[in-house]
């Protein structure tokens, strides 16, 4: 994760902002200091992107409750909305290829953080480590994802029976970005099978896999302050929110955009 401290959002440009973006293809995180956005400022920010993620349209249920601004583009994660759950979050991405505007993530952190941590792994450093062999054997392998279900370590398997399978949306598990770096898309706990493979049998691989991508030496650590924003890359890497016991007055904003274009 690479952290910058000598920068204002308010003032930057446009150009500025989305290099800073760029960097999370590359190092899949950034944390962005000491900064002191109102609402109206995020939502410009992230509307200088392609596709940014409605999270709550107007006029529907939750709006009034989670939503920051007025389209919907961000949305509170505090107690009783967004991830308001105290208990640790288990490892997840915004689903980038079933959910368009979904590859990057926004967090900025308002107030009530201190002592908060979230985790993200890196998985173009893992990749580079794997054994010629494991990298044959996961080469064309493809990743059938699910949805529509909670994060929470206490997900309940009434919830994990309703989730959404996305099987009509198959990604690489061995992905190439558009800049050219070579990671793993996979997300355990949103995981059903590889294409054209039992779940039984996926999971035999996928499990050691994830185990391996998500050991210490590829993972960063925030232990978040009032005024970070957080950039992190949705499809070479997985995060999880650790136990959180204020979640009642932990005020974090989120959205999410796809990045811009590349020259």
């Amino acid at each position: 994760m690479i952290i910058l401290e000598d920068i204002n959002l308010n003032t930057s440009t446009e150009q500025e902002i989305k290099n800073l973006v760029k960097l999370c293809a590359k190092h899949t995180a950034i944390t962005i200091r000491n900064q002191n956005l109102s609402v109206e400022r995020e939502a410009e920010i992230v509307k200088m992107f392609p596709n940014p993620y409605v999270l709550f349209k107007p006029n529907t249920l939750g709006f009034d409750r989670s939503a920051l601004d007025k389209e919907g583009y961000i949305g509170l994660v505090t107690e009783n909305s967004i991830a308001g759950h105290k208990e640790e979050m288990l490892w997840h991405n915004e689903s980038p290829h079933a959910r368009p505007g979904s590859s990057v993530a926004w967090l900025y952190a308002e107030e009530g953080v201190e002592g908060s941590t979230t985790v993200w792994n890196n998985t173009i450093k893992a990749y580079k480590d794997l054994d010629e062999e494991t990298k044959e054997r996961i080469n064309d392998l493809k990743v059938i994802t699910f949805g529509n279900v909670n994060h929470s370590v206490k997900r309940t398997q009434e919830n994990f029976d309703n989730r959404v399978i996305y099987d009509s949306n198959p990604v690489p598990l061995v992905y190439t970005n558009h800049i050219g770096e070579t990671g793993i898309f996979l997300s355990l706990y949103q995981f059903e099978r590889f294409e054209g493979m039992s779940r039984e049998d996926s999971l035999e691989i996928a499990g050691p896999l994830f185990n391996f991508i998500t050991q210490d030496k590829y993972c960063h650590i925030l232990e978040w302050k009032t005024g970070d924003v957080s950039l992190s890359d949705q499809w070479m890497g997985v995060h999880k929110r650790l136990h959180f016991e204020s979640m009642n007055t932990r005020r974090v904003h989120r959205a999410t955009f796809d990045y811009p274009a590349f020259v």
